[in-house]
């Protein structure tokens, strides 16, 4: 437990400093990504904070609860997935720089995912 513990913290934590860089530095991303839509990042900022609040707690009162840890895994695996989809299919005709971001953040979840899976058993 205190494993999963551990990737569940640097998961929540890397998701709430995300979630605020997005949100304070919402016209930089815009810049280095090649994206000129003011609201997507502040959007998803909010968003990741909210899912750092509840990886936190369940990190901090349910750890035992596999099913919230599961939630927690599935989130991180489908944010892997469309970060995919989102490089496969260039969907928003990124700059390189903004695609190899969303390349690294998307392996960085995914280690995380393998690691709370391994360590939930």
């Amino acid at each position: 437990m205190i494993e999963l513990k551990k990737y569940l913290n640097i998961n929540g934590s890397f998701s709430a400093l995300s979630g605020i860089s997005m949100i304070l530095c919402t016209c930089q991303l815009n810049d280095l990504f090649g994206f000129d839509h003011p609201y997507i990042f502040p959007i998803i900022g909010i968003n990741l904070l909210i899912f750092a609040g509840f990886v936190f707690v369940t990190s901090l009162k349910f750890i035992s609860n596999k099913k919230l840890v599961q939630a927690i895994t599935v989130m991180d695996v489908l944010w892997v997935l469309g970060s995919l989809a989102i490089l496969i299919f260039d969907l928003f005709s990124l700059t390189n720089i903004g695609r190899l971001l969303i390349g690294l953040v998307a392996v960085w979840i995914a280690f995380l995912a393998f690691k709370q899976i391994k360590h939930s058993k």
